[in-house]
């Protein structure tokens, strides 16, 4: 009875452990269900020395994903584009699972790749930029010209435009990458730029205790009708953390921004007696203006 009381036992603490295994990093949708990477192998490459290989499959494996063999392709090809080899084939990519009981799954993942050449850049150039010269889009890529194309780069480049637009009102922006591969392994790539509308300040609300309202609109320098700076919040809360209460940070401070009149509102709700929570940026777009026209 015993020996048996002691299997049992040992049977169920093995499921508890791989019930609860450990992601190095997690990009499951579901904590209930998904894949282990446990083991990576990649075959079919030409170019590749086993030690790029080997550092490209450990960034795989002790981490969880979604058991999705397609999207796994893709973080696969984004891997590889990352390292310049733009146009990148993954033949095939399937999985091996190990305990089928295990939570997360645990799979050995089997992938045939042909990477295809790699590329460098020989230029980037924009269009329909008119706040800002091309030279100064420019500078915001980390990648240089005659350096190996990177994707991660290229998605920073455009997460900076964002950030620079953004401090001038243009809140709204966005990029539309083009790249132009060529057969001699460079690639030129095009960014048309969509500014949209130019924000400015709206009304400031404070609702505070009378004495800490009139010092922190003392405080307050962007005023209403000037260019919107998105980064103004951050820094005047920052500066301001003496009066504000404890925890208070720029994600506590309410923007409401409307497309129709290209204004955003700024609300500080400060209260001692209650705790801060952060408070999501509403925004009203342009199409509901001209619905409620009708």
């Amino acid at each position: 009875m015993r020996r048996h009381l002691t299997q049992a036992l040992i049977v169920v603490t093995y499921l508890t452990v791989v019930a609860y295994a450990q992601c190095a990093n997690d990009d499951r949708s579901d904590e209930h269900g998904g894949i282990l990477v446990t083991n990576f192998i990649v075959t079919g490459t030409t170019a590749l020395s086993s030690t790029e290989i080997a550092r490209l499959e450990g960034h795989f494996v002790g981490s969880c994903f979604n058991d999705d063999s397609k999207e796994m392709g893709d973080r696969l090809r984004e891997e590889f584009q990352d390292r310049g080899y733009f146009a990148v084939e993954v033949k095939s990519l399937g999985f091996k699972p190990g305990d089928p009981l295990g939570i997360p799954k645990p799979v050995t993942v089997e992938a045939e790749v042909a990477e295809g050449p790699k590329y460098k850049v020989t230029e980037i150039t924009f269009l329909e930029n008119h706040s800002f010269s091309s030279k100064r889009l420019r500078d915001a890529f980390p990648l240089k010209n005659g350096a190996v194309f990177d994707r991660s780069k290229v998605a920073s480049g455009l997460d900076s435009l964002q950030k620079l637009y953004a401090s001038i009102g243009f809140l709204d922006s966005y990029y539309i990458p083009d790249t132009e591969p060529s057969s001699t392994g460079t690639i030129a790539l095009k960014v048309t730029v969509n500014e949209g509308p130019q924000y400015h300040m709206g009304k400031l609300e404070i609702l505070a205790e009378k004495d800490m309202e009139a010092r922190l609109r003392a405080e307050w320098k962007m005023a209403e009708g000037s260019i919107y700076d998105s980064r103004y919040i951050k820094k005047f809360v920052e500066k301001n953390q003496g009066l504000l209460p404890d925890g208070f940070t720029a994600g506590n401070v309410r923007q409401v921004f409307h497309c129709p009149e290209a204004l955003v509102e700024v609300s500080m709700i400060i209260d001692p007696r209650e705790g801060t929570s952060e408070l999501p940026v509403t925004r009203i777009p342009c199409e509901s203006h001209h619905d409620q026209s009708k």
